[in-house]
């Protein structure tokens, strides 16, 4: 679907458009300081958490911070997995195809995706995106209580990889709002060879690479220490926040299956990406603020 097409559709796009188109660094800043001061938005911190401060000084000074092990036990991922099995994947690239991620899947899918309503009804996972920890440490970042845009899973199948390259493969930066962090959580265990996430420490924070499109391996390793080219492997339940302004790839994968949970905060719930009219009640004890594009509040 077209811009114009998506923003007739839905107005509120209008905004998330325009401010895909601010690429300096020090305009977004300012932007971002003036949506937070008159767009009605809600106080930060509602309740601080002891570690929140060391995670949003994390993402503030290096774009990434790990949340502490156990943060999703082996027995919530466990459950996630329990919760979704039998539920379909859609083809990520032509948003249609549904196939049971246990059944025959085609070779030319490599990449494939839980609906929202499918996982908007997994407790472990609703449960992880309204940490109080992780709440405190991006509502501080962004400079309010933060809002979830966007709730998805997806799988990377490793085995279908014939040299195909999309652009979220290669080096890029997200422009989801004018502040916003992502959750990721890995729900298998995750290595360089079967889709490991790659993050330039300080890009975040740096003027270069700014433009749109996609940035090339050699151009990055040119531009930035080579212990500032992190790569982040885990087992399942692995939990970090990050800063996707900053620079940031999955490696290509060559074997094997990776599922990984994302979570989107950002200061407005504008994104095409979201889930949609929510159309679930929401779950007793959650804010209805930072939850509002996910259920009817």
């Amino acid at each position: 679907m077209s811009v114009l097409a998506n923003i007739r559709q839905q107005p509120t796009l209008a905004y998330y458009y325009a401010q895909k188109a601010v690429r300096n660094n020090t305009l977004r800043a300012g932007l971002g300081s003036l949506v937070t001061a008159v767009a009605g938005l809600r106080p930060a911190r509602p309740s601080p958490q002891p570690q929140g401060d060391d995670m949003a000084r994390a993402l503030r000074e290096d774009g990434v911070g790990f949340l502490p092990a156990g943060t999703l036990s082996p027995q919530a991922v466990a459950s996630v997995h329990a919760h979704l099995k039998g539920r379909p994947v859609i083809d990520q690239y032509d948003g249609v195809s549904a196939y049971d991620i246990d059944g025959p899947i085609p070779r030319t899918s490599t990449k494939l995706y839980y609906r929202s309503e499918d996982l908007l009804g997994c407790a472990q996972l609703v449960a992880l995106a309204n940490s109080p920890l992780v709440l405190d440490a991006v509502g501080a970042v962004l400079g309010t209580r933060p809002t979830i845009a966007s709730f998805q899973a997806w799988w990377t199948l490793g085995e279908h990889y014939g040299g195909q390259i999309h652009f979220d493969d290669a080096y890029h930066r997200d422009v989801d709002d004018l502040r916003f962090v992502k959750l990721f959580a890995y729900l298998t265990d995750t290595s360089e060879r079967n889709g490991a996430h790659s993050f330039v420490r300080g890009s975040h924070r740096s003027a270069q690479f700014t433009r749109r499109g996609s940035i090339s391996d050699e151009d990055i390793r040119a531009s930035f220490p080579a212990q500032d080219i992190l790569t982040m492997t885990g087992k399942a339940g692995t939990v970090f926040l990050e800063d996707t302004w900053g620079i940031h790839r999955p490696l290509l994968a060559t074997e094997g299956r990776r599922l990984i949970f994302s979570v989107l905060y950002a200061l407005t719930p504008w994104v095409p990406q979201g889930p949609g009219e929510p159309t679930m009640p929401l779950p007793q004890g959650l804010d209805p603020w930072v939850n509002r594009a996910l259920f009817r509040v």
